[in-house]
């Protein structure tokens, strides 16, 4: 778990630490009552964060890919087909006499090879038909990486923070917190000095 210590963000982590620890000085049941409502309420507000943080992540990886990087492989695309001469019919040169109808070889041509036919006869118009239906706000590669790397870091915080308010109300209300059923498991089984939770540990000496 290197590196969870630096992905905490401190402020979130330890307001309702601070709260837990002062509601339990105090001897008012209704101090603690509210303040336990606060900490709830703070989990949920971390874990609707995480919701829509992985909503933003799933939108981000499923994205399709840049319009220019398309244009792209539309254009090599056709450039092989037209290199591979769909409308030639090599029996046209022969002196001989011959028995295929250039009707019958065009047809068979275009059966096998439709897109090639097309891309010989209008190229252009071949490729605006197929730009057209093209969606204008893809990512590209490099975007895509950043964004998702962005992303992963926010929920890599907001996730330490949940893991730390569920221990810390734990160790308030001395019973078990439910988990997430997508809980980070490297975040679970971190020790708590890892996810920079603030431990306060008795003096023997005294």
């Amino acid at each position: 778990m290197r590196g969870l210590r630096h992905a905490t963000p401190a402020g979130v982590l330890h307001q309702g630490n601070n709260r837990m620890k002062n509601a339990l000085k105090a001897s008012s049941s209704a101090a603690l009552e509210r303040t336990f409502r606060s900490a709830r309420a703070d989990l949920d507000a971390i874990r609707d964060r995480i919701a829509d943080l992985q909503a933003e992540r799933a939108k981000v990886e499923f994205m399709p890919r840049d319009l220019g990087t398309i244009e792209k492989e539309v254009d090599q695309a056709i450039e092989a087909a037209i290199r591979n001469r769909p409308l030639f019919f090599p029996f046209l040169l022969r002196q001989e006499p011959h028995y295929l109808p250039v009707i019958g070889a065009f047809n068979k041509s275009f059966e096998m090879n439709a897109f090639g036919v097309f891309a010989a006869l209008d190229a252009p118009r071949l490729k605006a038909a197929i730009m057209a239906t093209m969606p204008t706000d893809g990512l590209t590669q490099e975007s895509r990486s950043a964004q998702l790397a962005r992303l992963d870091a926010e929920i890599l915080s907001a996730e330490i923070a949940e893991e730390v308010a569920c221990r810390e109300l734990e160790l308030a209300l001395g019973t078990d917190m439910p988990r997430r059923a997508d809980v980070n498991p490297a975040i679970l089984l971190a020790p708590d000095v890892e996810i920079g939770l603030e431990v306060e540990t008795v003096d023997e000496a005294r």
